[in-house]
């Protein structure tokens, strides 16, 4: 292939090569402990796009009962878009999308979606009695949670022992 010639798939590397990198912003609106979190567009396309659509969100966090060092928030209006880049042991940092359609073991009857927050090690996501459950990663927040962003992981814990806590979760729209 020449410098001059062109092709549909041509264009598509070249053009993917050059998208910008998406970002979001969450904050603690209370306290004010934020952090910057790199979508993963790459990897997650659809659930990116979804979660992209939501923002911005101020959502009452609260404590994850069976998984461990996560926070999460319920989603108004749940809404199941195609599952991918799905994990089952996230790793602290990583910002997951998980849709259950309402036929859980818990009885629960109604769709829940929930943005999830891994702020610490050792979590395995979990539902009901300790039925395996999966999330898509769709965000990471970059550098290490004991150095890098220790204010933040320390305000999600914070919502175990204090209760829900609001978090705003919004776009960053310039470069910074």
């Amino acid at each position: 292939m020449t410098n001059d010639s062109w092709s549909p798939n041509s264009f598509v590397i070249q053009f993917s090569a050059m998208r910008p990198e998406r970002r979001i912003r969450l904050t603690f609106v209370s306290t004010g402990e934020s952090v910057v979190a790199e979508m993963l567009d790459e990897e997650a396309p659809n659930i990116c796009g979804h979660v992209w659509d939501l923002l911005p969100l101020e959502q009452a966090m609260t404590h994850g009962q069976y998984s461990g060092a996560e926070i999460l928030g319920l989603i108004e209006k749940a809404s199941p878009p195609a599952a991918e880049n799905l994990v089952q042991i996230p790793l602290p940092g990583e910002i997951c999308y998980f849709y259950e359609p309402g036929r859980s073991t818990a009885g629960r009857s109604a769709p829940v979606s929930e943005i999830c927050i891994v702020y610490g090690r050792g979590v395995i996501l979990r539902g009901h009695e300790g039925v395996p459950a999966h999330a898509s990663l769709f965000a990471r927040i970059p550098g290490d949670w004991k150095y890098d962003w220790v204010d933040f992981a320390k305000a999600c814990r914070r919502v175990r022992w204090e209760g829900p806590q609001i978090l705003r979760i919004e776009r960053i729209t310039n470069v910074e």
